[in-house]
């Protein structure tokens, strides 16, 4: 590549972060995921416990499912630049640009070409999804971190000494045990090392005793770490059993469970990926390509089975690596004909499209979306160190201004919150406009000793490019209007 070319591509890369940092705290606005995740680093920083302190109607107790790590990551990144939306948000960015340079070590480890490479790259820091997290305050692109290390610490173990290789295949045990309690859903990635030990079983130059102590090792890594956490957060295996065949949140996100109507764009993209094992086979370059094939199929299949949603492209930034490396390794690295190698560019060029479609919206209504000047507008009907109940969107506002905050949205049936809400004498409701309970609140409210202390109006949603923009495949928050409703006592 001549170095033209690599200038381009550096200039294309500082735009791309420096527009991601631009942009972190105008889309999405706070959503349900982020605020629930939030509130338990909340708890964590302020107690070392992990209660979702935004939904403890309907979740009173410690939510322990995801594991400890994305949550003591948070704290340690709270404490040293304060609690916000961008620093909250700062930590999976940084991890979701780590995790791209990652991707180029794993692109380079498998011999891709320079084209090939490139290209993966691009598809994944346009694909919709991925940008989209970039921005969600979650912990995806945590656990894909920890993934990636640990996969490009598995393949040095066969060139490496007995005490390195040792060393390195306990580390990728840790490695995967940090993954895995950073969110249990990463659990469909490790289908690579199931069908990565049958592959190397069926070998017929395998050394057994190289083979099962380097597996081995990777099991005590994994158990070392992982148990300790089973000791620490329920005392025994047994009550780490109990919980998790009794947690509701993990079977609503277990198994397929998606309805027709929700599949997106995505679903081409996983045809074209199961598409690319076939087209290896035509070549007749499945052997060169089996680590490949090997880390991003089953992944693929996997996630699809296993984590509900998978179809329709609810979690799809976590498989979109697998998808896209299997998509451009096979038909950028492998000869065919015309038409499939332009299939990587043809994708591109569309989320090219979607990505800056998207930026020039989130540019021309920055006042609408900017969380600091919605912040002191409302800010001015709400006193410090109350108690706060509104939609997920408030929840930073509500933090900021030192007040407890509980959730109106997916937090328990209506009488239940209503009751609690009611009992606990919450001083203030921030409702959207958009929030369709909003009269069944108001009547409750204004029965019970609440008034209406503020309005609250910044909707400039009703042109024709906002809704174009609502047909991506993009979550677009609308804005932070609301009504504040306000406790005035006895």
């Amino acid at each position: 590549m001549g170095k033209k070319y690599k200038i381009l591509i550096l200039i294309a890369a500082l735009i791309y972060v420096i527009y991601h940092f631009a942009t972190l705290i105008y889309s999405p606005l706070p959503w349900f995921d982020e605020v629930s995740f939030a509130s338990i680093t909340n708890s964590y920083l302020k107690h070392h416990t992990f209660y979702e302190e935004a939904r403890i109607i309907v979740l009173p107790g410690q939510k322990l499912d995801y594991g400890p790590v994305y949550f003591v990551m948070q704290a340690a990144v709270i404490k040293l630049l304060g609690f916000g939306i961008f620093n909250f948000r700062l930590t999976h960015l940084l991890f979701g640009f780590v995790d791209l340079f990652l991707v180029y070590r794993i692109c380079r480890q498998l011999k891709f070409t320079e084209v090939a490479t490139i290209m993966t790259l691009v598809l994944l820091a346009l694909e919709p999804n991925f940008n989209q997290f970039l921005h969600s305050g979650r912990m995806d692109f945590v656990t894909l971190f920890f993934f990636f290390l640990s996969y490009l610490s598995f393949v040095k173990v066969p060139g490496s000494d007995r005490l390195r290789g040792a060393l390195l295949a306990l580390a990728t045990g840790v490695l995967l045990a940090f993954a895995i309690l950073t969110t249990p859903r990463i659990i469909f990635a490790f289908s690579f090392y199931a069908f990565y030990f049958i592959y190397e079983i069926a070998q017929k130059d395998r050394d057994w005793q190289a083979l099962l102590l380097k597996y081995a090792l990777v099991f005590v890594g994994f158990c070392a770490v992982y148990y300790a956490w089973i000791y620490s957060a329920f005392g025994s295996i047994s009550n780490f059993i109990y919980y998790y065949t009794h947690s509701s949140v993990i079977k609503e996100h277990t198994g397929m469970g998606t309805g027709v109507k929700s599949i997106k764009y995505n679903l081409l993209i996983y045809i074209l990926a199961f598409a690319s094992f076939f087209v290896l086979l035509k070549n007749k370059a499945l052997k060169g390509n089996m680590t490949l094939v090997l880390l991003t199929l089953p992944a693929i299949a996997a996630f699809l089975v296993l984590v509900t949603g998978g179809l329709s492209g609810r979690y799809f930034a976590l498989v979109a690596p697998f998808t896209y490396l299997l998509i451009g390794g096979t038909f950028l690295s492998v000869n065919g004909n015309r038409v499939l190698r332009s299939i990587p560019y043809v994708i591109t060029c569309l989320f090219a499209m979607v990505f800056i479609f998207k930026g020039t919206y989130i540019f021309g209504t920055l006042a609408q979306h900017d969380p600091y000047a919605n912040e002191a507008e409302i800010s001015k009907y709400i006193t410090p160190n109350t108690l706060v109940a509104g939609d997920f969107r408030y929840y930073y506002i509500a933090r900021n201004n030192n007040c407890s905050f509980l959730s109106l949205e997916e937090n328990g049936g209506w009488d239940n919150k209503i009751k609690y809400f009611l009992d606990h004498k919450v001083d203030y409701f921030i409702i959207n406009k958009d929030n369709g309970g909003r009269a069944d609140y108001e009547k409750v409210l204004l029965d019970n000793k609440y008034k209406l202390a503020a309005v609250i109006d910044d909707d400039n949603n009703n042109g024709f490019f906002h809704k174009v923009i609502m047909k991506l495949p993009y979550k677009i928050s609308e804005n932070y209007s609301c009504y504040i409703y306000k406790y005035i006592g006895e």
